[in-house]
């Protein structure tokens, strides 16, 4: 009786044991994923201490490590900060001041830049992954080569900017200002564009498969050689002055576009979708005879 009452005792002790030591366990990877994720504490303070000594510290300490994730940096003050090769994944960086400030080489990935100025900033070659960018102000900004596949650009200003090589594919940039904004060989698949300004805007040599482009205004736009394989141009409001030459059409919804004085040398029509709603380079209708010398299909 006595050794089985040892024996009770004794399991009893090694699974409390077991139990405190699961605790442990989970409070250290708790720890370790807080550490994975949240920002330097120490860092931040001194980036609150101003621009002027923040630019003057990274200067001094070219190759400290910049870890700014989950940062709450909402309505700061950071013209002209030197944030390149950062990671700012996750932080809120809403209504703040970034003019000029250069991110080139950083990582952004699910940051909220909503509302945010970063008009003539350096923005190369950064990954802005699934970024909430909507309402902000890019006038002139540079996006050369940046990543920003998912991100969210509804409304936003990007009037002379540069993303040249950079990928957009699947973002919505819905009533989006990109008038004069240099787009070559951007990728733009199945981007959501309607109700844009794209003024003047080059898309040279871009992708915009399955792109909807509805209700834009390209007037005097360059999309040479641009693929627009399955694009929605419907009721595109204006695209006159505008260059397509060499662009693929193959079954792009042009049912109400306005071609109007467009360019459309050797542009691929092929299974592009026109009507009477369909306004020709010439200024005419949309007409079955046209269709037909295109190799176009005709919807009454």
């Amino acid at each position: 009786m006595k050794n089985q009452g040892r024996k009770l005792f004794h399991g009893t002790v090694i699974d409390a044991r077991k139990f405190i030591a699961g605790v442990l366990f989970f409070c250290l990877v708790l720890l370790s994923a807080r550490e994975g994720f949240a920002y330097d504490a120490a860092l931040l303070t001194r980036l609150k201490q101003g621009v002027a000594a923040w630019n003057q510290f990274r200067k001094d300490n070219p190759s400290y490590v910049i870890d700014l994730r989950m940062a709450d940096l909402r309505d700061h003050s950071l013209k002209g900060i030197n944030l390149s090769k950062a990671n700012l994944s996750k932080a809120d960086l809403s209504d703040a001041n970034l003019v000029e400030a250069d991110l080139s080489g950083s990582m952004l990935v699910e940051a909220n830049l909503r509302g945010a100025n970063l008009s003539r900033g350096k923005v190369r070659d950064v990954d802005l992954t699934s970024a909430n960018l909507s309402d902000g102000f890019f006038i002139e900004t540079d996006f050369t080569r940046s990543q920003m596949v998912r991100s969210k650009m509804q409304r936003a200003f990007l009037g002379r900017a540069t993303l040249t090589g950079t990928n957009l594919s699947w973002s919505n940039l819905e009533k989006v200002n990109l008038d004069n904004a240099d787009l070559q060989n951007a990728v733009l698949v199945d981007v959501d564009i309607t109700s844009s300004d794209l003024v003047a805007a080059n898309f040279s040599g871009a992708d915009l498969r399955d792109a909807d482009l509805s209700e834009v205004n390209l007037r005097n736009a360059d999309l040479t050689g641009a693929d627009l394989r399955g694009a929605r141009l419907s009721f595109s409001q204006n695209m006159t002055g505008s260059t397509l030459n060499n662009a693929i059409l193959h079954s792009a919804n042009l049912i109400g576009t306005n071609l109007n004085g467009a360019d459309i040398e050797q542009a691929d029509f092929s299974g592009a979708k026109i009507s009477t709603k369909t306004i020709l380079p010439s200024g005419v209708k949309g007409n079955s005879e046209w269709a037909k010398a295109k190799g176009a299909l005709f919807v009454k």
